[in-house]
């Protein structure tokens, strides 16, 4: 369980982070998320958390973490409380650059001591806030524009973030369809039906199993959900800057890049 030492360790590791320490993560960071054991192929929780926090830190120098309340949670062995993450958007950041956007984002979080390290979860990553806080640096249009392309070409945002907009989770859901994908790659870099309507998009999307290329769900047209739900074919993998994430309208399941790459070599084994 939990003890007063717990609290005050994990004080003292946000202390080493604002104070810019580049090894703080990578020495109080469990290796397994807070509800997620990554398998052996994928990256650990501290390489994740490693990674973002640099690249966040490029894109605002002066990033600063507070711990504005945590306590050890009467009902399970955790520690509970908020953090508010602030920082000013100086820096370029997933292709995005300076805004001069300031942030002050109160999260809830949920940690487990692992040892001497610790697995965070950031229960407070509700899609509407999370969609506020990329919307103020620009990683995402307005409301009222998200149906057109991207203010910014080239910008690039990281699956651990897309994978808590879509679902919430940092682990997979279970998905029952992945057998029935064929196509991986596209043969088209446009949405057909859009270019008849003369429509724009933001996004292009690959139907993997039968090929069709379709603009997003934000898009005006849809046409991508629409042939979903017109045919069963409930997968598609995103192909906007060769992006490679996968996602089941059924399941409401989304799958990272390494998905993409092991039906790869699916595929490539039932041609042999």
């Amino acid at each position: 369980m939990p003890t007063p030492d717990a609290v005050s360790r994990f004080r003292a590791f946000v202390a080493r982070f604002n104070a810019g320490n580049p090894d703080a993560i990578r020495d109080a960071i469990a290796a397994e998320f807070f509800t997620h054991v990554p398998a052996s192929e994928e990256p650990s929780a501290t390489e994740t958390w490693d990674v973002l926090a640099k690249e966040l830190r490029g894109g605002f120098p002066d990033l600063q973490v507070s711990v504005d309340r945590l306590a050890q949670s009467p009902d399970a062995d955790v520690m509970s409380g908020q953090v508010t993450v602030a920082g000013t958007h100086t820096g370029q950041l997933w292709g995005v650059p300076p805004t001069g956007a300031v942030i002050s984002w109160p999260i809830a979080v949920r940690i487990r001591a692992v040892g001497e390290r610790f697995a965070v979860n950031f229960d407070g990553v509700a899609p509407p806030i999370l969609m506020s806080q990329m919307r103020k640096i620009e990683l995402l249009n307005p409301p009222d524009q998200m149906h057109l392309p991207p203010h910014h070409a080239g910008v690039r945002i990281p699956e651990l973030l897309l994978r808590l907009l879509f679902t919430g989770q940092v682990g997979d859901r279970p998905c029952s369809h992945l057998d029935m994908i064929r196509f991986v790659d596209p043969d088209s870099a446009s949405c057909a039906q859009c270019v008849a309507s003369d429509e724009v998009w933001p996004a292009l999307r690959l139907c993997m199993v039968c090929g069709f290329v379709g603009c997003c769900d934000t898009s005006t047209n849809k046409h991508m959900k629409r042939h979903a739900e017109e045919t069963g074919h409930v997968l598609m993998r995103s192909i906007h800057n060769d992006e490679g994430w996968i996602w089941c309208y059924a399941d409401n399941a989304f799958f990272g890049t390494r998905m993409l790459e092991r039906q790869r070599q699916r595929l490539a084994a039932m041609d042999r």
